[in-house]
């Protein structure tokens, strides 16, 4: 499948290019601060990225401009087996256009496009940094051979999280070569409303709320997020009073709508994005047993507890069992179930734990703080560069 526009050659010159298959709208606020914290060191930023077609739903790249210079490409995929293989038509030309110091870039070993970008970056003096999310979709003896060969080619790794680095480590970076960033949104934009009003306005929208627990999830809906599980485990509990609220859109959700046809305690509200906080000031706790990462973030800056499992590996850094949230250790409806009903059961305990995230969230794993980390180690591989 081909989307997007292919990208014009004749770009001015950038010192950093971040490549990105998709820039989703949590991705707008860091790459323009990133901007920002390079061009305070004399340092032009660009991005190259691709859009989505019309009418894609689940994870949809934003239209919108992330950066001064950013361009389009055209992206192909085709899923090969339980691999998803990727081309960034016209990288390689526009990179030499560009002419950067660094170019940043997912990590993504599928791409081959990006393979190319590393060899040319490599004869060329640029030095290369992974954008390391370090979750692995599809671990195996072939991923295993690839990622050997492919992490090493780069000169640096931002990791995610704390196990984003292990797993660049895993898989031959070297320990000097890898920094936790600790990736998270713009919590300053995030203003919480009081809990009772914001309940009280979206009881309005959906009456069927009135007098229920709301169980949230939010987030682009994939058959890896898990959404059964919540399913499952609110029917598994013994509390009559527990309806789950689902915000997001994606090919797996008429699988959902169609299997759980016949229940009333859930509701699917669709893909909301500006206006999604009110979901989060309104709930009672906040669930994310699959994939996923940036969704904690949001909902512990609306002081929210959450129950997660492993996420995309945020998790081990963001929700600490008993204090700011707990975690899942197994797909059992019957263990969420439990977990739910320990948050429910003290209200108290649930708004200290919904404050112990605010404040991770607003103190060491800060978006200025992160932005901060990630600009800084730009601007000293620019200085590395050979070119």
């Amino acid at each position: 499948m081909s989307t997007g526009i292919a990208v014009p050659v004749g770009a001015s010159n950038a010192d950093v290019v971040f490549v990105i298959d998709r820039v989703m709208h949590y991705h707008v606020d860091m790459l323009r601060a990133v901007e920002k914290g390079l061009a305070v060191q004399g340092l032009t930023f660009a991005v190259l990225s691709a859009v989505d077609a019309v009418g894609t739903v689940g994870r949809v790249a934003t239209r919108e401009k992330a950066a001064a210079n950013h361009r389009h490409f055209r992206l192909s995929e085709k899923l090969l087996g339980r691999f998803m293989l990727r081309y960034q038509h016209g990288l390689v030309d526009t990179l030499k256009a560009l002419r950067p110091r660094v170019v940043i870039s997912t990590c993504h070993s599928g791409t081959f496009s990006e393979w190319a970008a590393l060899h040319w970056a490599r004869r060329s003096g640029v030095r290369t940094v992974a954008w390391q999310c370090g979750y692995e979709y599809n671990p195996g003896r072939l991923k295993r051979a690839a990622l050997a060969a492919f992490i090493p080619r780069f000169d640096f790794h931002l990791c995610y999280h704390s196990n984003a680095r292990t797993y660049a480590l895993q898989h031959g970076a070297r320990d000097d070569q890898a920094l936790v960033i600790h990736n998270t949104i713009d919590e300053s934009k995030i203003v919480p409303m009081d809990r009772a009003a914001a309940r009280a306005a979206l009881v309005q929208r959906y009456p069927q709320l009135a007098g229920q627990r709301i169980v949230l999830h939010v987030g682009a809906v994939l058959a890896e997020k898990r959404v059964e599980q919540i399913l499952d485990a609110l029917q598994a509990s013994p509390r009559d009073d527990l309806f789950f609220v689902l915000v997001g859109d994606g090919p797996h959700l008429p699988v959902l709508k169609a299997r759980y046809a016949d229940r009333t305690d859930w509701l699917a509200v669709g893909r909301v994005v500006d206006g999604v906080g009110i979901f989060f000031d309104a709930a009672d706790v906040f669930v994310l047993p699959g994939t996923g990462g940036l969704a904690i973030n949001e909902a512990m800056a609306h002081r929210l507890p959450v129950i997660s499992g492993y996420a995309d590996g945020s998790a081990d850094d963001l929700v600490l069992d008993g204090q700011t949230g707990y975690r899942l250790r197994s797909d059992s409806p019957a263990e969420l179930a439990t977990l739910i009903e320990r948050v429910l059961a003290s209200p108290g305990e649930a708004a200290q734990l919904g404050l112990a995230g605010e404040q991770r969230i607003r103190g060491a794993l800060s978006f200025r703080s992160f932005t901060e980390r990630v600009a800084s180690t730009l601007v000293a591989q620019c200085a590395l560069a050979r070119r």
